[in-house]
């Protein structure tokens, strides 16, 4: 497999995984991909604690929606940046790009 993909199986619904430096979080069944480092003091989102779409850094308590990469609670001022991810058959791939949201889809997500 690529740097950039995983195995479905291995990230179940609230749970998430690092892949090629990326944070994977399967939301009920949705995989979202965000960048690993919060954006406070860099600790690492793919070791926080994710409930429903909501993941929490282990470092200093910062919360963000890992769909959309907004920041629900601080410190962390600055949002994260999302990527997509393909499912085919049981592989996922993380795109490679950052997926750029416009202030409506954000609210929408």
């Amino acid at each position: 497999m690529a740097d950039n993909e995983f195995r479905v199986k291995e990230v179940p619904p609230g749970s998430a995984s690092l892949v090629g430096g990326v944070a994977v979080f399967n939301v009920a069944g949705r995989f979202c991909a965000t960048q690993d480092k919060c954006t406070h003091r860099q600790g690492p989102l793919s070791k926080g604690k994710l409930e429903g779409s909501t993941v929490t850094c282990p470092w200093h308590g910062s919360q963000f929606n890992v769909c959309t990469g907004a920041v629900l609670t601080g410190p962390a001022k600055d949002p994260l940046k999302t990527y997509g991810v393909v499912v085919e058959d049981e592989i996922g791939r993380v795109e490679a790009a950052e997926v750029q949201r416009s202030q409506s889809a954000t609210s929408e997500a």
